[in-house]
């Protein structure tokens, strides 16, 4: 196991790479549309002339939990404290990893020193933050037999009040105590879900396969209101889980349309409405309007990035668009300061100014040995921690990026490929493979 190598370097990015062994692996022989890389650079090129903007960013902090996906329900955590040099702490087997017909989709939850985990068939586990050890299981699947061909069983958790909840692809929404995983209530529907639960205020906000958005009391599991948008044929696997503000009382929620709506969370109306979809195609995926990466509520703005090239600043309260960029990915930006970090679907790791749009700095992450052919490699991320972006990527590497140059300063390699971005809580990394090994680093 490699470790993070943090150090100044005089060279290009590319030097430090070709130096090192990682990228040795045979090459693939898939054919695929490409996107010249001249092209996409020219259109991703910095705003700014070097040196021309400093970046600053505010203090980490030491964070204590990651009750759900994106960290809490608005989906903004700042910069997180870590070691300046992450070392492995422990190494744990939390299920059933990835294969042909299921995917580990779900990042793990962390609250008051446990972390727990869903595996791709439905089980969740409470593991101690310090060592990794095994608390307790629960299996969320059916006793009916023929359900249990239902793919990608386990879609995500929160966790809020002292209990955890639970998606699972057999449509159903789970309450589970948190010391011992007893079933606390059960909410039951006719359509799988694939993305994680947004918990908050005694409120929890599930989107099933069909683009309907449900809204449930987090004590009773009772249906509080619900949405139903417009169906998508073809669509991501996955999705994004519901950006929740309970101070303005407003949920924001994207769909495989390429919708994304606001909604008056505690009645169900509906604010306003808006459609994340670019002219510019760039292969076939790009077809496939679904927004994947969570969308993100800080103050008055709405950050919302789609697959098919749009980032994009809404004003909260009209739903105007503040700024526009053709840039398109499946990861959560990262939003500190005055700045919104993002890895698009071409890996370009970027820095970009909230308030105007502007690119600061463009990284490219490199993947895999061949630039030409990176079809059916993902990366996700970024994730900022300890004055380092971290993105993972499914080919088994998480690099650490600087925030304020984009200078590639390290590098872990990890046992399998990563399809989920890291989740940090109280200094400790943790990564969670295709192959169910969650990985702790401090």
């Amino acid at each position: 196991m490699k470790s993070f190598y943090y150090r100044q370097i005089g060279l290009c990015s590319l030097c430090l790479l070709s130096a090192c062994s990682m990228f040795e692996a045979k090459k693939l022989d898939i054919d695929g549309e490409r996107v010249a890389v001249l092209q996409e650079s020219k259109m991703l090129a910095p705003d700014f002339e070097e040196g021309q903007l400093k970046i600053t960013l505010p203090r980490p902090y030491l964070n204590n939990s990651w009750k759900q996906s994106g960290g809490n329900s608005m989906h903004r955590m700042e910069h997180l404290q870590a070691s300046q040099s992450l070392k492995k702490l422990w190494k744990a087997n939390i299920g059933t990893g990835s294969s042909k017909r299921d995917y580990l989709l779900a990042a793990p939850v962390v609250a008051y020193k446990v972390v727990f985990t869903i595996d791709a068939d439905a089980q969740v586990k409470a593991l101690r933050l310090d060592d990794g050890e095994e608390i307790w299981h629960r299996n969320l699947k059916p006793l009916i037999k023929d359900e249990y061909e239902i793919s990608m069983k386990g879609a995500g958790l929160a966790e809020f009040n002292k209990k955890i909840y639970a998606t699972t692809g057999f449509g159903s929404v789970f309450a589970l105590d948190m010391k011992n995983g007893r079933e606390i209530w059960r909410h039951d529907g006719n359509t799988p879900i694939r993305i994680a639960p947004t918990v908050a205020n005694g409120l929890v906000f599930v989107q099933t396969i069909d683009n309907t958005l449900k809204v449930l009391d987090a004590e009773n599991g009772n249906l509080i209101w619900d949405y139903k948008a417009a169906t998508e044929d073809t669509t991501l696997v996955g999705g994004a889980s519901p950006a929740y503000d309970p101070f303005q009382d407003v949920v924001i929620a994207a769909f495989t349309t390429g919708e994304l709506k606001a909604f008056k969370a505690s009645t169900g109306s509906e604010l306003w409405s808006t459609t994340l979809a670019s002219l510019r195609r760039t292969n076939s995926l790009s077809t496939i309007n679904g927004i994947k990466a969570n969308p993100i509520i800080d103050g008055d703005v709405v950050y919302a990035f789609g697959h098919t090239n749009v980032l994009t600043a809404i004003d909260l309260r009209t739903g105007n668009r503040i700024w526009d960029r053709e840039i398109g990915g499946i990861s959560q930006p990262w939003v500190a300061g005055k700045y919104i970090f993002v890895l698009d679907n071409s890996f370009n790791l970027l820095a970009i100014e909230k308030s105007s749009g502007k690119i600061v700095w463009n990284t490219n992450i490199p993947v895999n040995n061949n630039e030409e052919n990176t079809t059916g490699i993902y990366a996700k991320g970024p994730v900022l921690a300890g004055n380092r972006l971290l993105v993972s990527s499914s080919n088994g590497y998480v690099f650490a990026v600087s925030p304020y140059n984009g200078k590639i300063i390290g590098y872990i390699s990890l046992s399998d490929g990563v399809n989920v971005a890291p989740v940090i809580a109280r200094g400790i990394a943790l990564f969670t493979t295709n192959d169910a090994d969650l990985i702790a680093y401090k």
